[in-house]
C-alpha cells in the first residue's frame, strides 16, 4: 500500500505545480493526493497551516493523507527561524485527533528558484534562450526568481498556468541535484524525515 501525501503551500502556483515536480514519486508509492493552499491569496502561517491540515483530514476521512508536508518560502531567511515555530506548536494544534505525521520543508527563494536548477529544461522551454544573469549551479541563491522568469517570458504575464507549464517541462532529478531546498522537500514527501537546517 502506498503513502498518501496532502501538501500545505503558500500559493495557486505551488498548487499547480508541484504535483508535476513530484510526479515521478509515484513509482516509489507515494501518492500526493492534494496540495492545499490557503484561500484568497492569504499568508500561510499557523492558524493556516492548522485550518488547512483540519480541512484536509476531515474532507479525506474515509482515506485520510498518512502525512502532511508544510512547505513554506523562507524569502532568504535563516530556515530555522521561519520553521521552528511551526515546528514546535502545529503538532499541539492537530494531536490527538489527527495522526497523520508532520513533515516540514522550505524553498529558499520561492518555488521558482527550484525551475533554474534545471538549466536544461528551463532553456528548451524558453526555446533555447540564454536564461540570463543566474547562476544555475546555485537555483537557491536566486533572489527574486520570479522576475528572471518574467524577464524570460518577455509580453507574456507569468501566471500560476504558466508556471505549471514549466514544471512540466522539467527534471526533478535535475533540480534535487543543484537545489538543497528542493532535495529536503523531497526528502520530507519521500521518507518522513524531517530537514536539517
Amino acid at each position: 500500500m502506498g503513502k498518501r501525501v496532502a501538501i500545505i503551500a503558500s500559493g495557486e502556483t505551488e498548487r499547480r505545480s508541484l504535483p508535476h515536480l513530484l510526479s515521478h514519486l509515484c513509482i516509489e508509492g507515494i501518492d500526493v493526493i492534494e496540495v492545499r493552499i490557503p484561500p484568497g491569496h492569504r499568508a500561510l502561517n499557523m492558524e493556516m497551516a492548522d485550518r488547512l491540515i483540519k480541512a484536509t483530514w476531515y474532507e479525506r476521512i474515509s482515506a485520510p493523507p498518512d502525512k502532511f508536508v508544510i512547505l513554506v518560502d523562507i524569502d532568504g531567511k535563516d530556515p530555522n527561524d521561519v520553521l521552528d515555530p511551526f515546528r514546535k506548536e502545529l503538532p499541539a494544534r492537530i494531536a490527538p485527533k489527527i495522526n497523520a505525521s508532520l513533515q516540514f520543508a522550505y524553498a529558499q527563494w520561492h518555488l521558482e528558484a527550484w525551475y533554474f536548477a534545471d538549466g536544461m529544461g528551463l532553456r528548451q522551454y524558453f526555446d533555447g534562450s540564454n536564461l540570463g544573469s543566474v547562476d544555475t549551479s546555485a537555483p537557491d541563491q536566486i533572489q527574486n526568481p520570479k522576475l528572471h522568469l518574467k524577464h524570460l517570458l518577455g509580453q507574456r504575464a507569468y501566471t500560476a498556468v504558466v508556471s505549471e507549464e514549466i514544471a512540466k517541462a522539467l527534471k526533478a532529478d535535475r533540480i534535487s541535484q543543484r537545489s538543497a531546498s528542493f532535495q529536503g522537500f523531497l526528502k520530507a514527501v519521500r521518507n518522513g524525515a524531517s530537514i536539517e537546517c
